[in-house]
């Protein structure tokens, strides 16, 4: 995000399957130090973050917006043999947002194999893969 001779500090949460980024950081040679923390010493805030969700409309349209963004982000990222859209546990990545149930949010994103390209379900020649959908 710096540019090639930016400097900076960036936390970064992986789930066990995105893991395979760190290659990719290495390769970059991007100085990496590993924490873990025990998980009696974290604080559960999950029921209270979702209360909050749910009992306020602003909080919950940001949410249900940053939710999406992280989909849509997540099904464009060029690395998609480490971050595959189709392998999230949506349930889990909603709650990682604050929702109880994830909110259904259909998405249009490209895949891998066709050469039809579809916007608000009307067809476009010449994409770079066919549409697909993903909602829960």
């Amino acid at each position: 995000a710096r540019g090639d001779k930016g400097t900076g500090r960036a936390l970064l949460f992986l789930t066990p399957e995105e893991t395979g980024f760190l290659r990719y950081l290495k390769v970059a040679k991007v100085t990496l130090n590993e924490y873990e923390f025990p998980m009696k010493k974290l604080s559960n805030v999950q029921s209270q973050l979702q209360r909050l969700i749910e009992k306020n409309y602003y909080l919950n349209c940001a949410a249900r917006d940053a939710y999406r963004s992280y989909l849509l982000a997540y099904a464009s990222h060029s690395l998609r043999d480490i971050f595959n859209v189709h392998e999230l546990d949506l349930a889990a990545v909603g709650r990682a947002f604050g929702f109880t149930a994830p909110p259904r949010v259909d998405l249009a994103f490209s895949m891998k194999g066709g050469k039809d390209r579809r916007h608000n379900g009307q067809v476009a020649k010449g994409g770079k893969g066919k549409t697909g959908k993903l909602s829960n």
